[in-house]
């Protein structure tokens, strides 16, 4: 498999990442374990990626959980649903950087 294959695996990987970050701020014990079992599910949907990281549908699901997981953060604790929006914003840009290197990368391969 090629690095392209992996390219939505390791984005999920980041947002994920993200997600956990932000969760270590959630304050309160309830709001807390929330935080950590929403986590939770998107962390076992990303691992299923890894198994077939070609599957629209495990990634799909990913994709879900995770934005499951940064909405309970977010409605769970104000401030860290503001320092969230920065985050986002800085994993939108990365995911068009992604996409700018794969359409350099197939230019490069159509043209020798």
């Amino acid at each position: 498999m090629g690095p392209s294959e992996w390219a939505e695996v390791d984005v999920l990987i980041r947002d994920l990442g993200a997600a956990v970050a932000a969760a270590t701020y959630v304050r309160g014990s309830i709001s807390k374990a929330t935080a950590d079992q929403a986590i939770r599910e998107a962390s076992e949907a990303v691992n299923r990626t890894i198994s077939d990281p070609r599957s629209r549908q495990l990634l799909g699901v990913a994709r879900d959980a995770i934005q499951t997981a940064q909405d309970v953060i977010m409605a769970l604790d104000e401030e860290v649903a503001r320092s969230h929006c920065l985050t986002q914003r800085s994993l939108d840009l990365r995911g068009r950087a992604l996409d700018l290197v794969e359409q350099a990368r197939k230019a490069g391969r159509e043209h020798p």
